[in-house]
């Protein structure tokens, strides 16, 4: 059986060796958790911002459409009260991002051909680059916006971490007030949370 004063000196070393590791991995997760809360501000922000050009670039594509739209109406009244100077004044006035479609649609024959598409604009040439910026640009902001939970989770696990070391600290400096056999126990709490910490730091990314 080992005698008290040695049981003591070897408490009091592990107590030293817990606690200056244990303030290392503190100060390390303290700082590991800063840069992922920094890396979900910024994450956040490019969300943001990203919704934000997502809906300028969609109301953009709102109003083109809108003008093509008209513009394809009063082409088709002209077709159809037979005033073929001006169908064919407007026809030249299309966006070029019109053009395609109105002449794939009309190389359908939609006056005699009953399964002709209703319009230009449900033909696959009728493509407007402000809307694939507003998708695109609204795609990159959910991924933004996950990247930042995840970054705010890994926040909080690093943080975690922060309060299971340093009361490993705690543990491994009131350990020296203690007396036999407390002081033992203390340092054996402090010592599993010492590896519960570990175990799960390893498993963290680093940022």
């Amino acid at each position: 059986m080992l005698e008290p004063k040695r049981v003591d000196r070897v408490v009091d070393l592990a107590s030293v060796a817990l606690i200056s590791v244990a303030a290392v991995l503190t100060a390390l997760c303290g700082y590991q958790s800063g840069r992922w809360a920094g890396q979900q501000a910024r994450l956040y922000n490019l969300a943001e911002a990203g919704r934000i050009r997502s809906a300028e670039a969609a109301d953009r594509a709102n109003v083109l459409m809108a003008i093509d739209v008209g513009l394809f109406l009063h082409y088709v009244d002209a077709v159809a009260a037979g005033n073929a100077r001006e169908a064919t004044f407007i026809l030249g006035r299309f966006r070029p991002e019109v053009k395609p479609a109105v002449q794939a649609w009309l190389a359908t024959k939609p006056l005699r051909n009953p399964h002709a598409p209703s319009s230009p604009f449900a033909m696959p040439q009728y493509a407007l680059k402000t809307q694939a910026e507003a998708h695109a640009d609204d795609a990159a902001a959910s991924a933004n916006f996950n990247a930042a939970v995840e970054a705010t989770r890994h926040s909080d696990d690093f943080l975690l971490l922060t309060v299971i070391f340093a009361g490993v600290s705690f543990l491994g400096g009131i350990s020296t007030k203690l007396v036999y056999p407390r002081h033992a126990i203390a340092v054996a709490v402090a010592l599993v949370g010492l590896i519960y910490g570990l175990i799960r730091l390893v498993q963290l990314p680093f940022s």
